[in-house]
């Protein structure tokens, strides 16, 4: 269910609306002056050349996190290879710690002044669309140091996936979703006027990010020191931040109409830990713990195989367990399959490892389809969740077919 939300058509959306939220950042707040300054002086004002210019200002943006997304794709495999030590999961785990101070206003991350005011000269004396698509560029350059926290983390999250299309649509969109207003104060320069103020209550919108950046350090600390916790880590992180962002943070209380929503968000976190409990396993199906020699008696019984690699720490493993695997048309339609699993709980150890680099498994959960003559039906292989209807119209495949003349 976590991967499905990850890759399905709601979070495409949800990542357009994380870069939206980015702009209520309070040091992302120059870049909007600068923007004005690039449009509000242009000789024509007609609205849709005036669209299509910030259209090209925006593309210009978006072109340099795309390029971070393609970057952090293309190196997937060294993603995937490093996040099996301890040593790197626990310098993840500082890494975002550090970066969610920042967002606690300990420190600050700000491009520098003279920068934006460089830029803002130069765009108020007018500007083709070649140099506002270069504006475009340096203005999502000079960003990234306010908006670096979240962004660094979806580098994160795209590269241990290692999907190239995947990784550029996320930074796409998240791009699209930052430059999104000036797209709108580029065409209509004058809803600059009509923007919120910068106020105490924006600091809460920092909290947000921060308290994210630490349910991810507690995460990679979690996997390192003691994996099998992870299942009750996520729901409490997700508790705790919604008890601290809706009833404990007083940023923005001030504001009527925004305590009660920050108590609204609270609560609705915190409802949404309870989904995230970790339930007893549903499933009834006869699970046989992964030996080669297993492998070798069904070849000569000609029977199919689903080897299914897992860890307890590993969520959608769990979610496998409880949504799929139950369901009685699935174990109706893999009865006539060897069930297997290998632990991965301990990706350190050298069995761990041996099947890491037997099978190139890339991350669990992991499920092998072999068919009667004991190979892999390679196209048919699933890594992360995968929901009834997709397991069903796999398992129908003929290629998985028992073979009856074997004994």
């Amino acid at each position: 269910m976590i991967e499905h939300l990850l890759t399905g058509p709601a979070a495409f959306l949800s990542f357009f609306l994380i870069g939206l939220a980015l702009n209520l950042t309070p040091c992302v707040y120059p870049m909007f002056s600068v923007t004005v300054s690039l449009f509000g002086t242009q000789k024509s004002h007609h609205p849709v050349q005036a669209f299509f210019k910030a259209l090209v200002y925006v593309l210009g943006m978006a072109s340099m996190y795309t390029v971070l997304g393609a970057a952090a794709a293309l190196t997937g495999g060294f993603f995937g290879a490093v996040l099996q030590s301890k040593i790197v999961l626990l310098g993840l785990a500082l890494l975002f710690f550090v970066l969610a101070l920042s967002l606690f206003g300990v420190y600050s991350l700000q491009a520098p002044g003279w920068l934006l005011a460089r830029l803002g000269h130069k765009g108020s004396q007018g500007a083709g669309f070649a140099a506002l698509y270069f504006y475009g560029l340096a203005a999502g350059l000079f960003a990234a140091p306010c908006i670096g926290p979240p962004i660094i983390a979806l580098l994160t999250l795209v590269g241990t996936k290692g999907d190239l299309f995947y990784a550029v649509s996320v930074f796409f969109l998240v791009a699209l979703g930052l430059g999104f207003p000036y797209l709108l104060i580029g065409t209509f320069s004058g809803l600059l006027h009509r923007l919120p103020r910068s106020g105490v209550w924006l600091l809460w919108v920092d909290h947000l990010f921060g308290a994210v950046l630490l349910g991810v350090a507690g995460f990679y600390a979690c996997l390192a020191l003691y994996p099998a916790g992870l299942p009750v880590f996520i729901p409490a992180a997700i508790a705790a931040g919604g008890i601290y962002l809706g009833f404990l943070d007083a940023a923005g209380n001030e504001k009527k109409f925004f305590a009660v929503f920050k108590r609204v968000a609270g609560t609705g976190l915190v409802l949404l830990a309870v989904v995230f409990l970790p339930m007893p396993k549903a499933s009834s199906l006869n699970w046989q713990v992964y030996a080669p020699g297993k492998l070798a008696q069904a070849k000569a019984a000609g029977q199919p195989v689903l080897l299914d690699f897992y860890a307890d720490w590993c969520i959608p493993c769990h979610e496998l367990e409880r949504f799929t695997f139950s369901n009685k048309k699935v174990q109706a339609a893999l009865a006539p399959f060897l069930l297997m699993r290998a632990d991965m709980t301990e990706p350190d150890s050298e069995d761990s490892q041996k099947l890491l680099e037997e099978f190139d498994l890339q991350g669990v959960p992991t499920l092998l389809f072999l068919d009667a003559s004991g190979k892999e039906v390679k196209d048919l292989r699933v890594n992360g969740f995968i929901e009834v209807g997709e397991m069903l119209e796999i398992l129908r495949d003929e290629r998985l077919r028992a073979v009856r003349n074997k004994t």
